[in-house]
């Protein structure tokens, strides 16, 4: 099918899908991937996830998410939930590890195996969350703002351990060496202290650097404007990416230094609009549609052959993944929450808020495909738990935070 009735049936769909779900107050991004699925190979089958372009738009959604949720976020509100956050991202991140290897040893499965999938339940999907709070008005309250922090912090603790993993399997299970690991540490804290020295060079001298990039974008049409502002988020996020933070992080924070205070009100305004127009009326569909359209339920269950042996394991394995990784990681969440002396309500929303994992958890699954750490039944099947959690976490997380 041409990419340009893809698009435009993608975005009718999940424009009148979304429209039905905010009528009956339901998240409106629920609508976003039921279209995806109900057009995809598990119903109508009109549309293919592998349609030429379509993953790189997706990508851009992803892109465009991450960054408008950077904008709305400072680094003195990340400095202030760090506490919690941290609680919150530790205790998920390695009871999610913990029920990934159970798991795997449960089915009989190495460990080195059972350790990716622990990586792969770690996982938290970024531009999932900012999507479900900004559909909920969260994004700028006290919790919004814990668990967009606990999720930066915990795609970083979750890159880091797979990165060993993958050296793991490569090296023959031999552990890595301190000189390795130390070495992937240094890069993420570099990256970390390079944001914070550039936003504190901006306040130097009663913030004349940034009076005069103020200045200086000031002059610039909207259409410049715009363009800088996208290029910087870019460069950013590919400088996250080089120091083992990946490009998605890298894009946040980018998001955080692009502030009215840097580039003036005005201009800052007109960026803001620009982006929240371009995400939330064409990308961030998209993205969530082509979610919806990996989910294939044919993987978990053949109605072909209903009793069929294979089809019990399956869907057993599919059920038990879900399970493992949702109590795993919201279970560790909120138990972190709850730790950080957070009210149990909050640390709930946490708990939630951090288990849908999306467009991550592909990316994650095809580079263990890729080095033989899953065969294809397997990942396959974690895939599928990678969407469904992502489909499961705005409802629950609209119920828990009203």
């Amino acid at each position: 099918m041409d990419i340009i009735i893809t698009i435009l049936m993608i975005l009718v769909v999940s424009r009148l899908l979304s429209g039905l779900f905010a009528r009956i107050k339901q998240p409106p991004v629920i609508g976003e991937l039921i279209a995806g699925f109900i057009i995809g190979p598990s119903i109508l089958n009109l549309i293919s996830p592998d349609t030429n372009g379509l993953d790189a738009l997706a990508e851009l959604g992803v892109i465009f998410l991450v960054l408008f949720a950077g904008m709305q976020m400072h680094l003195t509100s990340m400095k202030e939930y760090f506490r919690p956050a941290f609680f919150i991202a530790f205790m998920g991140n390695n009871l999610a590890i913990l029920s990934g290897v159970l798991l795997g040893k449960l089915y009989g499965m190495d460990i080195i195996t059972s350790l990716f999938i622990g990586v792969v339940f770690s996982l938290t999907a970024l531009p999932v969350g900012v999507r479900i709070l900004m559909d909920l008005g969260k994004m700028d309250t006290p919790t919004g703002k814990i668990i967009m922090t606990s999720a930066v912090i915990d795609d970083i603790f979750s890159i880091f351990l797979f990165v060993m993993v993958i050296f793991i399997a490569e090296s023959g299970s031999r552990l890595p060496e301190a000189g390795f690991v130390s070495a992937a540490i240094i890069k993420i804290l570099i990256f970390l202290l390079l944001v914070y020295l550039f936003n504190e060079f901006l306040t130097i001298k009663g913030g004349l650097p940034a009076r005069y990039i103020t200045l200086a974008v000031g002059k610039l049409t909207r259409e410049s404007q715009f363009f800088y502002i996208l290029l910087f988020g870019i460069l950013i996020g590919n400088l996250g990416g080089l120091l083992g933070v990946t490009i998605i992080i890298g894009i946040f924070y980018a998001g955080i230094l692009i502030k009215g205070t840097t580039i003036g009100e005005e201009a800052y305004s007109n960026v803001y609009n620009v982006i929240s127009s371009i995400t939330f009326g064409i990308f961030s569909p998209i993205f969530f549609a082509y979610m919806g359209l990996l989910m294939d339920a044919t993987v978990i269950f053949d109605y072909s052959d209903p009793f069929a042996s294979k089809n019990i394991y399956q869907l057993t394995f599919f059920l038990s993944a879900l399970v493992f990784a949702t109590v795993g990681k919201s279970g560790g969440a909120f138990i972190g929450g709850l730790l950080a002396n957070m009210k149990f309500k909050d640390a709930a929303a946490a708990g939630i808020g951090l288990n849908a994992r999306g467009l991550m958890g592909l990316v994650i699954l095809e580079i263990g495909l890729k080095h033989r750490l899953i065969e294809q039944s397997v990942y396959a099947l974690l895939l599928a738990m990678c969407i469904i959690t992502t489909f499961i976490t705005p409802y629950l997380l609209k119920k828990i935070l009203k």
